[in-house]
């Protein structure tokens, strides 16, 4: 069980990276093989687990509150690490 924990909150992650690196919920489902839904609901887990917003919608797309700026480079240690 804690290993399909551990796999779902990196997947979780994951999904924030490419927001990060998209700033957009659609070019992230795209990127990720996923629906624009499944991204948008995985963005509100990911916000519940940070307590955080996490982004703030602007026209030129998603930006990204301080605490996401500062998980950032630690975000992608993790992830690219575990791969």
């Amino acid at each position: 069980m804690a290993t399909s924990r551990l796999k779902l909150d990196l997947n979780l992650l994951q999904v924030l990276a490419i927001l990060i690196e998209e700033k957009n919920v659609t070019a992230a489902a795209s990127r990720l093989n996923l629906s624009q839904s499944a991204v948008s609901k995985h963005l509100s887990r990911l916000r519940d687990m940070f307590s955080d917003q996490l982004f703030e919608r602007t026209a030129q797309g998603l930006k990204p509150t301080p605490r996401v700026i500062e998980l950032a480079p630690q975000l992608r240690s993790v992830i690219y690490h575990s791969a």
